[in-house]
């Protein structure tokens, strides 16, 4: 992925939004996921991009593009600093590392088309480094004829602007939680709901785009939008806090509590506390001085604002109070003005292969939970009171969310779906 400094960012939103076209039925991905294995996916997506009837400046690569079972699927001990070669995150990273080299070769190419993509989390992230992986997929995909300008750190976008700003066409690509947004894609938040027991992103990211590929209902949430390249979710969410000794019980849990929009609010209300809301990077201050009593947000949220710092959040309750569905969208009407073989191209790269990369979260979890106990943070089991606690809180919440949705046949389907994919694929990846 070329670098672009941010002196010319004004001109890149100009010729990104010179390329709007006139507005078309946006074209939606319904296509049955074949990821048995991450390789699997990635055979079956790179070649959906012909190269046949390419032309000169958008042609699709020929080139084999890596896929996660190329290199080994590593253990890591729990104990060890986490680095991106020690875990079974390393096959995601090998994949990255593999697509910026093939990318560099294209670095004498101009580019004939330049695209601008929000993220509201820094470069130095899950989301960042996936989006930077995906932005050398594309070049090397287009050899070199379409780059990926990314706002990182909200640059470009704020976190609840992204996805208003990329339906108006001011940004063409955005990545966000449709959790962020009350009422937005409720059938795509089943996701979120604690009593799945996603034990890892990878596990949740297979579920969620398999979801998304069988549901009618889930596809339909996404069609006035955007063009969807790719539904996947984050790393399990604990129960954390500032306090001075481990919670026995959910009557002890008082106060405000940050969470997400969706199931995770709902489980405040069931334990009666007050729902906080927050952007991700003011929790920090709010914890400190005391305003956020607990919060619910996952281990990539810990370990990218640093909430694992002395004063601030010390205990984790290892439990998994839901993932959060995440979102990667281009513009309807950008899409359409793409000729069709750039459109191909972008989707050889997008959807079934970035399965190949979903493993990043991994490093971020292990990170996360590092970055706590190695600043004196206790993570805990919780106790057998605690955990019936839980357990009765996460089957209410599963009921308020079935009963909440417009069809809840349709809602207690999915639900029970997510619950038999879980067992699928934590059987497939048990890091």
């Amino acid at each position: 992925m070329k670098k672009y400094l941010a002196i010319i960012l004004a001109i890149c939103m100009v010729l990104s939004l010179c390329a709007c076209g006139s507005s078309s039925t946006t074209t939606t991905d319904t296509s049955s996921s074949t990821a048995a294995d991450t390789s699997t996916a990635a055979d079956t997506s790179s070649d959906t991009a012909s190269d046949d009837t390419a032309s000169d400046d958008t042609a699709a690569a020929s080139t084999e593009l890596p896929v996660a079972s190329d290199y080994e699927l590593v253990a890591w001990d729990g104990t060890s600093e986490p680095t991106r070669d020690n875990g079974p995150w390393a096959q995601a990273y090998a994949v990255a590392d593999a697509l910026a080299e093939m990318a560099a070769e294209y670095d004498d190419v101009v580019a004939t088309r330049t695209y601008t993509v929000a993220c509201h989390d820094p470069a130095n992230s899950a989301p960042g480094e996936f989006l930077s992986a995906w932005a050398d997929a594309i070049t090397v995909a287009t050899e070199g004829a379409v780059d990926l300008n990314i706002g990182y750190s909200g640059a470009m976008s704020g976190t609840m602007a992204a996805l208003d700003d990329m339906k108006s066409g001011a940004i063409d690509f955005c990545w966000t939680l449709p959790c962020y947004f009350k009422g937005y894609m409720p059938y795509t938040n089943v996701i979120q709901n604690p009593g799945l027991e996603i034990p890892n992103a990878t596990v949740g990211s297979y579920v969620m785009w398999d979801l998304y590929n069988s549901s009618d209902e889930l596809q339909a949430e996404f069609a006035d939008d955007g063009e969807v390249m790719f539904v996947w979710a984050n790393c399990p969410s604990p129960l954390s806090y500032k306090g001075d000794h481990e919670i026995t019980s959910l009557s002890e849990v008082t106060g405000n509590i940050r969470g997400n929009n969706g199931p995770a609010q709902t489980f405040i209300d069931e334990v009666g506390a007050t729902v906080f809301s927050c952007a991700i990077g003011d929790v920090y201050t709010n914890v400190t001085t005391g305003i956020i009593n607990y919060l619910i947000t996952d281990w990539h949220g810990i370990a990218s604002f640093a909430l694992y710092d002395e004063g601030v959040l010390n205990y984790y309750v290892d439990t998994n109070i839901g993932c959060s569905a995440y979102t990667l969208m281009c513009n309807s009407d950008i899409w359409a003005a793409m000729d069709a073989d750039t459109q191909a191209a972008i989707k050889s790269v997008s959807g079934d292969y970035l399965l190949n990369l979903v493993q990043i979260w991994e490093y971020w979890t292990a990170y996360g939970r590092y970055s706590a106990e190695s600043t004196g943070g206790v993570i805990f089991e919780p106790s057998d009171e605690l955990a019936a606690d839980l357990e009765a809180a996460y089957e209410a919440v599963a009921e308020t969310w079935v009963s909440e949705q417009a069809d809840t046949a349709v809602a207690q389907d999915l639900y029970d779906t997510a619950k038999s994919l879980v067992a699928e694929y934590s059987a497939q990846f048990d890091f």
